[in-house]
């Protein structure tokens, strides 16, 4: 019964999701943001390490720093199946939040939106290099809540808080460091996390605090953190 009711939720988010099809991001939007949204990945550890990067400044890429900790050489792939490596400048286990300089990349950065304009709805924009053509998928979002979260970074020490958007999507965990846009194209969050034991809950860092650790990268080469509390 209570399957049945979860499944009757999710059921009429998706068509609420559909009948709101104009607010999502428009062709003109969805194609920068294809653009700007990358593959990740690299060894770390002796284990295979990969996730989504979006670009916030030109020749700048971020992701989770789940996805880089403990990589030595950072792969980036880009919607039209270029590959080079990336070159770690930024790094915030509390956010959970990594930039990757890439010289040369050629891609115009998404802006990123504005606290005030965070918007309930929208796409979660997935890279997954199995997919035919772009390689993306468009996956609908709701945000049901702001959180401030007092938890533990990917390190497993106690963090300061940081501020998260707590959303129902269809996501897995391969999907790490994808972007969460609104319907203007503009970048409200990236996912992080699932919510444990579920598998269409979980949390993206806002906005506002990546805005506020790309205030803080130096843009200077940084040496390999260490692999991940897993």
């Amino acid at each position: 019964m209570v399957r049945l009711i979860l499944l009757g939720l999710l059921g009429g988010w998706t068509l609420t999701w559909a009948l709101q099809a104009p607010l999502r991001p428009a062709l003109a939007e969805r194609d920068a943001i294809t653009h700007a949204t990358v593959h990740v990945s690299g060894t770390a550890c002796g284990q295979f390490s990969e996730g989504d990067g979006v670009v916030v400044q030109p020749s700048l890429v971020i992701t989770n720093a789940h996805v880089v900790a403990g990589v030595d050489t950072i792969t980036i792939k880009t919607v039209d199946g270029d590959s080079t490596t990336g070159m770690l400048v930024g790094f915030d286990p509390g956010r959970d939040v990594a930039a990757i300089a890439v010289p040369n990349l050629g891609v115009m950065p998404v802006k990123l939106a504005s606290t005030a304009s965070v918007e309930l709805d929208g796409d979660v924009v997935v890279f997954d290099p199995d997919i035919p053509d772009t390689g993306l998928r468009f996956v609908p979002f709701h945000t049901t809540r702001r959180v401030w979260d007092t938890g533990r970074d990917i390190y497993d020490a106690e963090i300061e808080g940081r501020s998260l958007l707590e959303i129902r999507s269809e996501l897995a965990a391969g999907d790490s460091g994808a972007g969460l846009v609104n319907s203007a194209g503009e970048l409200m969050g990236m996912f992080f996390a699932l919510v444990s034991g579920q598998s269409n809950e979980g949390y993206a860092l806002e906005a506002a605090e990546i805005a506020a650790f790309l205030a803080e990268v130096e843009h200077e080469p940084l040496s390999t953190p260490p692999c991940r509390v897993r």
